[in-house]
């Protein structure tokens, strides 16, 4: 499973745009025809409050299992942090499935202004987190990507604080140890639950896909709408990592896609409705109009 793992993970962490043919305008296939492609701006004012979208259930996120081991690489796109599956499980939140976790990566700029994949309201963050999970009812990763419910990715913001975040120093000190392309390193497992939002029940909700080729349509969006805060030092540190000798990775996010019709929901907010439309207000607009052309006719004949 270990082995699988590492086979697919590299398609959905982020790529290095330090090469120009490396970038998203020359990708092809589903990445260039495909109509539910991933990340999206995030319109709040668009958004549609779902009540189905309740809480969700992170099976072992809040514990530190036994035994259990991550493991940093930098595969020259990002810095990903991979683990086996079936440890760490995501259901409820209206997820059409349970969904085991197997890695989690970033997204970062070259500067402050820019990083996040999504954006909200046109509004970049300077990085992202993805907590990447794949259905059980299938095998592996491998085998879920060509299912529209293969995939569900928890997505969070990421903003710059006053102090380092001691949750994110966890994963983030391994960067000394995966520095350049190719690097890896295996360290004991932490508490998942930490590098998440205090609140869970704010976010939006799309049908998506992966945001590098083969850029397949199985992913079930989530972003929170609360963020999280690591220090400009913390995030200095991502953008250290070296794509090779002499380039370092930023920038290692897709620019945003067309939405192609799809409904963008919300856990929160107030029903948007169209205004009702009775049958009493039918009928009164008819007599209305059925007045107005009889006294068009009285005056016509009396005339």
């Amino acid at each position: 499973m270990a082995k699988t793992l590492l086979t697919f993970v590299c398609l959905i962490a982020g790529v290095s745009f330090a090469l120009a043919q490396e970038g998203p305008a020359n990708w092809g296939g589903v990445c260039a025809s495909g109509r539910k492609q991933s990340p999206i701006n995030i319109n709040t004012c668009a958004a549609m409050y779902d009540s189905n979208l309740d809480g969700f259930t992170l099976v072992n996120y809040d514990t530190i299992q036994a035994g259990v081991n991550f493991t940093a690489k930098n595969d020259g796109t990002t810095l990903k942090i991979s683990f086996d599956s079936n440890v760490y499980n995501v259901s409820g939140g209206d997820l059409p499935g349970v969904y085991t976790t197997v890695q989690f990566h970033l997204h970062w700029g070259l500067n402050n202004y820019r990083g996040s994949e999504h954006t909200v309201d046109g509004m970049m963050y300077p990085a992202e987190i993805h907590f990447v999970s794949y259905n059980t009812k299938y095998p592996d990763i491998g085998e879920s990507l060509p299912h529209s419910d293969g995939l569900a990715v928890l997505g969070v913001f990421i903003e710059v604080g006053a102090s380092e975040n001691q949750y994110y120093k966890k994963f983030l000190d391994q960067i000394s140890h995966v520095m350049y392309k190719g690097n890896s390193t295996t360290f004991s497992a932490f508490n998942l639950m930490d590098l998440l939002p205090t609140n869970m029940t704010k976010y939006f909700r799309y049908p998506g896909s992966l945001t590098t080729p083969p850029c397949s349509e199985a992913v079930t969006w989530t972003v929170f709408d609360d963020t999280v805060k690591i220090s400009q030092a913390q995030l200095d540190m991502l953008r250290s990592m070296k794509y090779n000798n002499s380039e370092n990775i930023v920038d290692n996010y897709r620019p945003v896609q067309p939405l192609e019709g799809r409904q963008m929901k919300a856990s929160f907010g107030e029903p948007k409705t169209m205004p009702p439309v009775t049958t009493d207000g039918v009928a009164l607009k008819i007599s209305n109009v059925v007045l107005l052309l009889m006294l068009l006719l009285r005056a016509a004949f009396f005339h």
